[in-house]
């Protein structure tokens, strides 16, 4: 059976590494939006919004993972 200690510290890394992902993901976006500013179609602005969404997902995922099971929500 695995420690909680390690559950805890992997549930941790976890959420610092979806903490990277979803600003990764940030940047991409405005990267995006600043790339299509003169050429904007619904199909573009649906392709950018898909990008915050992932990470804003993959980030909300983590976080509730982590607070589920370690009963630790905020730092």
């Amino acid at each position: 059976m695995i420690e909680k200690e390690t559950i805890d510290l992997i549930l941790d890394y976890l959420f610092w590494l979806a903490t990277a992902w979803l600003t990764t993901f940030l940047f991409l976006t405005i990267f995006s939006l600043s790339t299509i500013s003169g050429q904007m179609t619904e199909y573009k602005i649906i392709q950018v919004g898909k990008l915050f969404m992932t990470g804003l997902s993959v980030y909300v995922f983590v976080w509730f993972i982590r607070g589920i099971f370690t009963r630790k929500w905020w730092y």
